[in-house]
């Protein structure tokens, strides 16, 4: 019998003809396939630059913010009852231009932010100042959107930044306020005083920054307590650990480094911290140095402020009274795009002092706790016209931080050398 074949097991001539007409459309669903993963690449590609983009926008808004806020902090706005927009972005507008400065030194997308815009918030407590800033940048380019139609994208960010001072507000004396946390102070403990008679810096019982801050950004001179009864123009002298870093010895004023921890903690960075509730005295890292050294005063603040000698007009910064304060570059600045410059961001003459309550004169024995810190600007040092070996320290006070012993928990130490934290506000 001849063999037949199977229609089960063969492919009929339909079928032929069928596969025949759909021979081109894995062609097509390939071709379309790759235009598509094509598409979505792009797309990525554009969503991804705009992602980066509006990460340097808010990376530009918060260092603007930042350097505006230093201006609020180094006018006394913290501390004072200065007005804010004249500070922020009005007749001085010293934050706005410190934040425009900054702004403009970032890109977004290889070039600089088409707007920033400043202003202070009413809403701020008058002793926490904030200044926001709001970065637009447009003309972004982009690919896919120009297929569309769509040749550039845009996108913006805003950052608010606050010069925090742990001073309890005198309208409202306890705030639950976190600790703050300062190193490199100078080894001055000044008086706060809690008579009558005494122009206080900080109240003793609150910590509220006392006489309505009117001390804030006016010239004083400080000197060595020659008794156990200092005025509060008077400090004590501070015996302390070596310091964490000097100068060389090369640098202006500065050959008599090693001579004693008390020139070197003068002249140099001291990286102790200093909190709420800290102590001085006996046990303590810092005690008062007995008897009162005297010799090495002058010397280590030339080399601290980088003056060729005492006196005014020795090369150091200087500093013009305010509030708002105004400081100069010296030409002795170790940064040479600051010399002879006006209105500067930071000054090696910034010091940080402790002020602890001592009503009777500081008893040496006795353990003494810190109730505040006055922020100065030092604009010279000069032998004092009583004691030739002593020597008096024109300052202008910038801030004053009163710090709440009782304060718990762990303490901001995005301070520094300074009483009064700068920092982004993410509320």
């Amino acid at each position: 019998m001849p063999y037949r074949l199977n229609p089960t097991s063969a492919i009929s001539a339909r079928g032929v003809r069928r596969l025949r007409k759909e021979s081109g459309v894995t062609l097509l669903m390939v071709a379309v396939g790759m235009f598509a993963l094509l598409s979505m690449a792009i797309i990525s590609l554009d969503v991804v630059n705009v992602y980066i983009a509006s990460n340097q926008a808010q990376k530009t808004a918060d260092a603007a913010a930042l350097a505006g806020a230093e201006a609020l902090v180094s006018s006394g706005t913290t501390s004072n009852s200065v007005p804010l927009n004249s500070v922020c972005n009005g007749s001085n507008g010293d934050a706005d231009l410190r934040a425009q400065a900054v702004a403009a030194q970032n890109t977004i997308a290889g070039a600089p932010p088409t707007t920033v815009t400043t202003s202070c918030p009413s809403t701020a407590p008058p002793y926490n100042p904030q200044i926001q800033v709001v970065i637009t940048r447009t003309g972004i380019p982009t690919f896919f959107a120009r297929m569309l139609g769509s040749a550039a994208s845009a996108v913006s960010a805003t950052a608010i930044a606050e010069a925090y001072n742990p001073s309890f507000d005198p309208a409202n004396p306890l705030p639950n306020r976190p600790p703050v946390a300062i190193h490199g102070i100078k080894p001055w403990l000044v008086n706060n005083c809690s008579t009558s008679s005494c122009n206080l810096f900080f109240m003793p019982t609150t910590y509220a920054i006392a006489n309505g801050g009117g001390f804030i950004g006016h010239k004083w001179t400080l000197q060595l307590a020659p008794s156990s009864q200092p005025n509060t123009a008077q400090f004590y002298a501070l015996d302390g650990p070596a310091p964490l870093a000097c100068p060389a010895t090369s640098a202006v004023s500065c050959s008599q480094l090693g001579s004693g921890t008390y020139h070197d903690n003068i002249a140099c960075e001291n990286g102790y911290n200093f909190s709420n509730g800290q102590l001085v005295g006996p046990g303590q890292v810092f005690q008062l140095a007995q008897p009162q050294p005297t010799q090495t005063l002058t010397t280590g603040t030339e080399c601290l402020i980088h003056a060729s000698g005492p006196g005014a007009g020795q090369g150091q910064d200087s500093f013009i009274p305010g509030p708002p304060v105004i400081i100069t570059g010296g030409s002795n600045n170790p940064n040479v795009s600051l010399r002879l410059v006006n209105d500067i961001h930071r000054s090696d003459s910034v010091v940080t002092v402790p002020v602890s309550n001592c009503p009777g004169g500081c008893d040496p024995t006795a353990q003494l706790q810190i109730v505040g810190f006055l922020q100065l600007g030092i604009q010279d040092v000069t032998p004092s016209t009583t004691d030739p070996t002593a020597g008096e320290i024109e300052v202008v006070i910038l801030n004053a931080a009163g710090l709440d012993p009782a304060s718990t928990g762990t303490p901001i130490t995005g301070a520094g050398t300074s009483p009064v934290v700068v920092r982004l506000n993410y509320q």
